[in-house]
């Protein structure tokens, strides 16, 4: 069962989507009026969904959105009530996972919780990707600066200096990335 902590201060609302979560085999962990609580709760309770209105107590909408958002825990979506819809553009701008607006049907929150998830899940794998290949920019970096100090110090070609320092490192049994620290540091240099 997913976990769902619910932010509004319309009591009918939190009612009606209390009601559709339970058919769909989602509990509701914590209600919640006020912005400020929200994100205690929020970081106590790991919830798989948040769901808010714009209009809070204490902390406003955009602030408490804007940290759950930073916080890349779990999708969110925004409920629009009819006083807040001017404010639509800087919502948007925020990204939430997905916004709604009431009347909320049945079939609206099932396609917002669906739609919220998959944007998620969509933003976490590019996040590892960005991730992977930051790592990877990293290593190579740290290899040609080491393939450049075997040049400077040697007087090897490029393709030489990469040979020597590869085929060490499977000599020694240890990355390229390590033996390409080895190298910077002045620990190990090739004959």
């Amino acid at each position: 069962m997913k976990r769902i902590l619910l932010v509004s201060q319309e009591k009918q609302l939190v009612q009606d989507i209390k009601t559709i979560l339970v058919t769909i085999d989602y509990q509701v962990i914590a209600t919640i009026d006020n912005g400020m609580d929200a994100l205690r709760m929020l970081h106590r309770y790991e919830p798989d969904l948040v769901i808010m209105s714009w209009v809070l107590k204490g902390l406003s909408g955009t602030d408490l959105l804007q940290n759950i958002l930073a916080l890349h825990m779990c999708p969110t979506i925004v409920i629009l009530g009819s006083e807040s819809q001017q404010e639509l553009p800087q919502i948007i701008k925020s990204e939430p996972h997905h916004i709604a607006f009431p009347p909320l049907r049945a079939i609206d929150i099932i396609g917002a919780i669906i739609q919220a998830e998959h944007k998620f899940k969509k933003e976490q794998e590019i996040r590892l990707q960005v991730r992977k290949l930051e790592e990877e920019l990293k290593t190579r970096k740290l290899i040609y600066q080491a393939i450049l100090e075997i040049i400077h110090k040697r007087g090897y070609d490029e393709e030489t200096a990469y040979n020597r320092i590869r085929s060490h490192s499977m000599s020694t049994r240890r990355s390229i990335q390590a033996v390409a620290k080895d190298i910077i540091k002045g620990i190990w240099l090739p004959d």
